[in-house]
């Protein structure tokens, strides 16, 4: 009953696609220390990234990619990214993701540092959710089998090889074992170390520890990206203000009213979020405040509110009109770019165990995250996991070899 081909740790976007996947190649099980419908996925605001739209090109996506990366990317993974990205979107609109259209076309946004519109969204600022509703109502139709409130505590490795995974029941507090022929851990990062983070509760780290703790190596870790705009309201919890808010025209001024940006970046208010995050601690020292503004009152509010319905709901519930106020904001622990080292083929140093999503390091992000390059490195890297490991799961004995460019993989 404990025996299964694939164990998947962690239920966001990482999770779920890679799950709906390996259905297809063998038995599947997830394990989430929580509810299936909790993870980082579902707060993802701004989109998912790909050169699909007129005058954009795949070449156009690499060359933002690798800027905003401070010249630290891997240029093979980033190469993958973007080229691998339109046939990903279609795998996604194939599963039923309703992105956002205009005039019968995907409407295409710009966010900060890319070089022209090409942010695939859904329900204007509410794509993580409508990814993740549609991955988890997939997931639960299909025969995969998906434990809630299980706590993976161990990998287990025997002989160099991962045969699967120890975890502890959150309900009944017993610790089960899990057999498996590969793992693919995809738990998201670590925010909630930090005090002030735009991630939920159960963003904690835990599938890059379970790795480190199985003899993983651990890349990149003093990588972690501020999102610049965070709502800072007193007694409120930071709330996300989309990157894609300031591609519509919102414009950053400090405590006195000034904008600044154009100071710090000739790209002014579209810099790379390391910059601006940079430039806004700036400005809030020289002014002595704890938080700078965004302004959108001078956009059309209709304009506002239908582009952006979740934050400007949720700055209505705590009597902030967006449409004729300025958002308070400030920057907030976001996303790590380090994590479980993996090649571009999600695989890590220890035969049968792979990384995907924010838990892993590709070497796409470098530095700093280009805006939306996140859930696209997950459906890029998480297809290549399967057709890395689709002849490896027929039966046979799993081997691992070292090859010349430090890739490890199954092999008969």
């Amino acid at each position: 009953m404990n025996q299964y081909d694939y164990i998947i740790v962690g239920s966001g976007i990482a999770g779920l696609y890679t799950s709906l996947l390996a259905r297809e190649q063998g038995s599947v099980l997830i394990l989430t220390k929580g509810s299936i419908d909790e993870c980082n996925t579902k707060y993802a605001q701004g989109g998912i990234a790909a050169a699909i739209g007129h005058g954009d090109s795949a070449e156009l996506h690499y060359r933002d990619t690798l800027s905003a990366g401070a010249g630290l990317c891997d240029p093979e993974a980033v190469r993958i990214l973007v080229e691998e990205a339109p046939d990903r979107i279609t795998d996604l609109i194939n599963f039923g993701v309703p992105f956002d259209t205009m005039d019968g076309e995907v409407a295409l946004a710009r966010e900060a540092a890319h070089s022209v519109p090409r942010i695939l969204h859904a329900g204007g600022d509410a794509t993580g959710e409508h990814i993740e509703v549609t991955l988890s109502r997939m997931a639960r139709l299909a025969k995969i089998t998906i434990l809630e409130y299980f706590l993976a505590t161990e990998i287990i490795v025997e002989d160099g090889v991962v045969r699967g995974v120890r975890a502890f029941d959150c309900r009944t507090g017993s610790v089960e074992e899990f057999r498996s022929r590969a793992v693919i851990l995809a738990t998201g990062g670590g925010g909630r170390l930090f005090k002030f983070t735009t991630n939920p509760d159960i963003a904690t780290c835990d599938g890059i520890a379970l790795a480190y703790d199985a003899g993983a190596e651990i890349t990149d870790m003093e990588f972690l990206q501020f999102h610049p705009t965070a709502l800072r309201l007193p007694g409120v919890i930071p709330f996300l203000i989309s990157e894609a808010v300031r591609g519509e025209g919102g414009i950053l001024r400090n405590a006195e009213g000034r904008q600044f940006m154009f100071d710090y970046s000739p790209e002014g208010d579209l810099a790379s979020r390391d910059i601006v995050a940079r430039s806004i601690l700036y400005e809030m020292n020289k002014t002595g405040s704890d938080r700078v503004f965004l302004d959108v009152t001078h956009l059309p509010p209709r304009k506002t509110s239908a582009r952006f319905p979740q934050i400007y709901r949720f700055c209505l519930d705590h009597s902030l009109d967006i449409t004729k106020t300025l958002i308070p904001i400030a920057p907030a622990a976001h996303y790590m770019m380090g994590g479980v080292k993996t090649n571009a083929w999600g695989e890590t140093n220890i035969a049968g165990l792979f990384a995907a999503g924010e838990a892993a390091c590709t070497g796409v992000h470098g530095a700093n995250r280009l805006a939306s390059n996140s859930l696209l490195e997950v459906v890029v890297f998480a297809k290549r996991i399967l057709q890395r490991t689709e002849e490896a799961l027929k039966p046979s004995e799993l081997a691992c070899q070292r090859s010349d460019k430090d890739y490890f993989y199954f092999r008969e």
